[in-house]
């Protein structure tokens, strides 16, 4: 087999398990070809399952450590990494989590999935030049209407039906307390960002949301401000510009 080959033979076997012609590439010592192949396909599976226990933390504990790691492992086989960075392992979790049969009651752990994800990318995310008052204070105001703006790359949006900040935030004690928490359906939006090397999460309100998912692309201060609808007065528009610079969440694109 060429380089290409060998390697498309090693990733269908770590997947299926079946080595079929490979055990023909193994130079044998202690261990036979066999056991070569299923001690590096077992590091596999182990190494892949310790990033997603590191990287979705509060759902194994809501679930459970076993059916976590029976999920965890059918994910692995289904999904395996297509980037290098384990942190950045687990994008489609959520999404795999929501489709199981046993969590058709429980849709609330798809979304704290998403939301742990959420901060891992929020945490990761590249640094830019961000947009402070202070450079909007520079800016003549015959002009601050044309402003370009976007969201920038360390801000989440995850719009979730659940308390799931709070219970997130019950899951980081030792012994979680759940009692007190209403887990009645509440549509809203919780953002994510790092404003200052330091996670910063928050429920926002509807044209604080409506705000910033316009500048989700390139706009203007002017588009991104009458996105939040014709019945937000000049108070509260001012309170959601006010946000978005005191955490940060903008950039200003030239």
């Amino acid at each position: 087999m060429n380089l290409d080959e060998l390697q498309s033979a090693y990733r269908t076997y770590l997947i299926s398990g079946d080595p079929g012609n490979l055990a023909s590439t193994v130079v044998e010592d202690s261990f036979d070809a066999t056991e070569r192949l299923r001690i590096y396909r077992n590091n596999f599976l182990i190494s892949l399952g310790e990033a997603l226990n590191g990287n979705f933390a509060v759902v194994r504990q809501m679930v459970g450590e076993d059916f976590f790691a029976q999920a965890a492992r059918a994910f692995i086989l289904r999904a395996p990494p297509s980037k290098p960075c384990l942190f950045e392992y687990g994008e489609g979790f959520p999404e795999f989590l929501a489709e199981l049969p046993e969590m058709a009651k429980l849709p609330y752990v798809a979304e704290m999935a998403s939301f742990e994800f959420a901060r891992i990318a929020a945490y990761h995310a590249p640094v830019e030049a961000l947009l402070t008052d202070a450079a909007i204070a520079r800016v003549p105001p015959e002009k601050l209407a044309d402003l370009p703006i976007r969201l920038a790359r360390h801000v989440r949006l995850l719009p979730v039906r659940f308390p799931i900040l709070d219970l997130w935030q019950a899951h980081q004690a030792p012994n979680a307390d759940l009692a007190a928490i209403d887990m009645s359906p509440r549509p809203h939006t919780l953002l994510i960002c790092r404003p200052h090397r330091t996670l910063v999460t928050q429920r926002i309100e509807p044209a604080a949301t409506l705000f910033l998912s316009t500048a989700m692309r390139p706009a203007k201060l002017a588009q991104a401000a009458e996105a939040c609808g014709p019945n937000l007065d000049p108070d509260g528009l001012g309170q959601v510009i006010s946000l978005a610079l005191q955490h940060r969440l903008l950039v200003s694109p030239r």
